[in-house]
This record gives structure tokens, C-alpha cells and sequence, in this order.
């Protein structure tokens, strides 16, 4: 089977064009077999910033940039650079180039925003840095930082003149407060001198032997007194243990009879006993009396009706 040269030298294009390709996302960084998506921003300074350098996020490559142009009219850098497409920018992100031109380190950073923001579309604009980057931070501060630390330093000299002149002055508080620690520096070091010193410890020692011998006699007397009165204190003690251990004999006895005779009560023995337990006899008695006090009664309201049967010798 024979092909024409044309089929040829097609094929061979179009095999150059995949190498070609293949080659290019390969040397840009970006994965042949995987899609991505646009994204553009926007530099006053590139950086040295070209095409072809890798995006970073958090350190990681997450794709490479496509095109760095110089726009005359507004006068910036426009930059557009691709992202994988499993990869999500945040809204909120910032993008910055940043690394050394001279060591081929330039990258293009993304600082991601907030993970709750939804993405930004394909085709968005990232904004750069907030406040652009540190040296030119540091070049808006410079004059504020020094008008800053000259006005600081001004400040120390009129303080430092100001107690100059505080010191100079023999009338100010602050040299009178000198002069009088320079007094009592003086004071202390008269009371400190060798004989005044030495007389002092002298008197701190003999007021020390003095109080260690109160100290003794007074040990000595409450040893004398415990010897003498131990014993006394001990007899009267055991006297009182006797007569405290009789009387619990004697109660003891007495809780003893006392409940002898509540056992007997209790059991109806003897006539408390059974006057106590049986109410026949307390009612013959409550009878017997109510009796007795009906007849006294009919006796005093009717004395005729008995000693009308009572004669003077019945009667003696």
C-alpha cells in the first residue's frame, strides 16, 4: 500500500505541531494532558517578569504565565498567566511578582483570600498587592520615620537641658533631694565607723546574756514549781477519780433497782403492781368511793333519817 508524498508531508505537520505543543506546555510548566483556565492582573513593575514563569500559590506551581505586555497608554504591566483547572482562586486574592531577575527566580505569587469566598471566574483580573511591596513602604515612610526621630531626639535635648539647669540651680528640689542623700550617705557612714560600730555590738551582746539568763531563772522556777506541785495536783487527782468511780457504783446500783422495780410493776406484782395493771380493782375502788361520797352526802342532807334508829344506849 503506497501513500502520495502530500499525505506524507501532512502527516509530518501535524506530528511537528503535537511535539511543538506538547513541547511548549511542558517547558511553561503547565501539564499537557490537562486543562486550564485564564486569569489576568495588572503591575506597575513587572520585576522582570516574563513569559513563561511559573504561578505560585502557597509555594506550590499551579501554573505558568502566558504573556507579560507593557500597556504605554495607562502605563502598566499587564499580565496574563494560567491556572489548572482543578485549582480555585478565591475572591479576595492578590497577585505579586517576586523573586531576583538576576538568578532566573522571578515567579508570579498568588496570595489566596478567604477559603469561604466563592471562586473567581476565568477571564478575571486579580488585583496586586494591597499596599504595594516592602521597599516602597518603606520609601513612603521614610520621611515620616525621620521627621519622626528628629522630633524625638529634640525632644531628649530640651529634657536633658531642662535638668541641666535643674541641677545647676542651688534652689531646685532635685539638688536639695542631692544634697540630702548626700547627708544622710554622710550619716551612715559616722554610724558605721569602727568604735561606734563596735561599742554597738558590745551592748547588742551584753543584752543578749542578760536575756538568756531571765531566760534560765525563769525555766528553773517553773521546773522548781512543777516539781513541787506535780504530786499534789496528781493526789487530788486520784482522789477525785475515787470518789467520781463510787458514785458511778451507786448509780449504777440505782439504775439497777430502779429497773427491779419496774419489771414488777410492769408485771403486775405486788399491790402497786396490780393496781397498776388491773383495771377491776381501780374500778371497784372508783365504785367504792363514789359510794362513800353519796352516802356522806345523803348524811349531810338528811342526818334525822339516821339517828332517828340510834338510841342513847345503841349509841354508848
Amino acid at each position: 500500500m503506497t501513500y502520495s508524498k502530500e499525505i506524507k508531508v501532512g502527516i509530518s505537520i501535524v506530528i511537528a505541531a503535537i511535539v511543538f505543543f506538547a513541547g511548549l506546555r511542558f517547558f511553561q510548566n503547565v501539564p499537557i494532558f490537562k486543562s486550564s483556565y485564564v486569569l489576568k492582573t495588572e503591575f506597575q513593575d513587572a520585576g522582570g517578569l516574563v513569559a513563561g514563569n511559573p504561578v505560585q500559590m502557597k509555594g506550590v506551581n499551579v501554573g505558568t504565565v502566558e504573556t507579560v505586555r507593557l500597556d504605554l497608554a495607562d502605563q502598566v504591566v499587564r499580565v496574563v498567566f494560567r491556572i489548572e483547572e482543578d485549582v480555585k482562586v478565591p475572591q479576595g486574592s492578590y497577585a505579586e511578582a517576586s523573586g531576583f531577575s538576576a538568578l532566573s527566580g522571578v515567579k508570579l505569587a498568588i496570595t489566596p483570600g478567604p477559603a469561604s469566598n466563592p471562586p473567581i471566574e476565568p477571564g478575571s483580573t486579580l488585583p496586586g498587592p494591597p499596599e504595594g511591596d516592602i521597599l516602597g513602604q518603606l520609601k513612603d515612610a521614610g520621611p515620616r520615620l525621620v521627621s519622626r526621630a528628629d522630633s524625638t531626639l529634640t525632644d531628649a535635648s530640651i529634657a536633658m537641658q531642662a535638668l541641666s539647669q535643674k541641677v545647676s540651680n542651688p534652689t531646685s528640689n532635685l539638688n536639695q533631694l542631692i544634697s540630702a542623700l548626700e547627708q544622710t550617705s554622710r550619716n551612715l557612714e559616722q554610724a558605721t565607723d569602727g568604735d561606734a560600730l563596735g561599742n554597738t555590738i558590745s551592748n547588742l551582746e551584753a543584752v543578749t546574756a542578760d536575756l538568756r539568763r531571765l531566760s534560765g531563772e525563769t525555766q528553773a522556777a517553773e521546773d522548781s514549781l512543777s516539781e513541787n506541785n506535780l504530786g499534789t495536783i496528781m493526789a487530788r487527782l486520784n482522789r477525785s477519780l475515787d470518789k467520781l468511780d463510787r458514785n458511778l457504783s451507786n448509780l449504777e446500783r440505782s439504775t439497777t433497782n430502779l429497773g427491779e422495780i419496774t419489771d414488777k410493776l410492769n408485771n403486775g406484782n405486788g399491790t402497786a403492781g396490780r393496781l397498776i395493771n388491773d383495771p377491776s380493782l381501780y374500778n371497784r375502788l372508783d365504785s367504792a368511793a363514789v359510794e362513800a361520797n353519796r352516802l356522806l352526802k345523803d348524811l349531810q342532807d338528811n342526818p334525822n333519817k339516821y339517828l332517828d334508829d340510834m338510841t342513847l344506849v345503841k349509841v354508848f
